[in-house]
C-alpha cells in the first residue's frame, strides 16, 4: 500500500504543475496582448490575435467592449 502512495503522488504533483504552468502561459499571452496593462484587452489589443478577433464579441460575454482575465481564460479553456 505505501509503495503506491509513491507512485500516485508524484503523478499528482506532475499534474499540478502542468495545470499551474498552463495558467501562468494564459496569463503571459494575456499581458503581452495587454499593451497598455489595464487588465483588459480591447478590440484593437485583441486584433493582434486573428482568432481573437474574429471571436471578440462572442467572448466580451458581459459586451462592455473589453475582454477581462476571465472571459479570456474561458475562452482559451
Amino acid at each position: 500500500m505505501n509503495n503506491r502512495f509513491l507512485v500516485i503522488s508524484p503523478m499528482l504533483a506532475f499534474g499540478f504543475m502542468g495545470t499551474d504552468a498552463i495558467a501562468m502561459d494564459v496569463q503571459a499571452t494575456f499581458n503581452e496582448l495587454d499593451k497598455d496593462s489595464n487588465g483588459t484587452l480591447s478590440e484593437s489589443e485583441a486584433g493582434e490575435d486573428a482568432v481573437l478577433h474574429e471571436n471578440f464579441s462572442q467572448i466580451d460575454t458581459n459586451q462592455d467592449g473589453q475582454l477581462s482575465l476571465s472571459e479570456f481564460k474561458k475562452f482559451i479553456q
